[in-house]
C-alpha cells in the first residue's frame, strides 16, 4: 500500500495517520520523530571553549576573559532605550581593583571593566555604571 503525502502508517496496528501526529489515533502508539532515530555521524561533542565566571576577583593576570554585548556602562536615551557604551570582545586581564578590572585589547588599547553595584551616575540622571557580562576563555596553550 502506498501512502499518500502527509500520511504516515502505524507500525502497532498498520493504521494510516497524518504526517504530524504525535500518536497513533487507533491504538495510542507513540511515533518516534526521525531525528532522535538516525544518529548524525558529524556531529560530535566538543570541549567546553568558555566558562562562565562566578567569581571575578579569582581571575588573575593573563588570563583570557569575553566581555558579552549588551552589559556594562550604559545610558537611557529619550524614549527609553539602553545604550551601553562598553565594547563587547576578547581581553587579557592585567591587573584588578576593587570594583572591576584593568584589560589590554589583542588591539592594543588598555580599558577597564566595572564589576561592581550597578549604581546611578552623579553627573547625569540618565547615565548608569553596571557590572558587564564576562566569560573565561580557554586558550589552547601554544609552545
Amino acid at each position: 500500500m502506498k501512502l499518500k503525502r502527509g500520511q504516515k502508517l502505524c507500525k502497532n496496528c498498520q493504521e494510516i495517520n497524518g504526517a504530524r501526529s504525535h500518536n497513533c489515533k487507533k491504538c495510542n502508539f507513540e511515533f518516534v520523530p526521525a531525528s532522535i532515530t538516525k544518529k548524525n555521524k558529524f556531529k560530535t561533542k566538543r570541549p567546553k571553549k568558555f566558562e562562565e565566571i562566578t567569581d571575578w576577583k579569582a581571575l588573575v593576570p593573563g588570563d583570557t576573559i569575553k566581555v558579552v554585548g549588551r552589559s556594562g556602562n550604559y545610558y537611557v536615551n529619550d524614549i527609553g532605550e539602553r545604550m551601553y557604551m562598553s565594547e563587547a570582545g576578547v581581553y587579557t586581564v592585567y591587573k584588578h581593583d576593587h570594583n572591576g578590572l584593568v584589560v589590554h585589547s589583542s588591539n592594543g588599547g588598555y580599558g577597564y571593566i566595572y564589576m561592581g553595584e550597578e549604581v546611578q551616575s552623579s553627573l547625569m540622571d540618565n547615565m548608569y555604571r553596571s557590572p558587564h557580562k564576562i566569560i573565561k576563555i580557554n586558550m589552547p596553550v601554544r609552545a
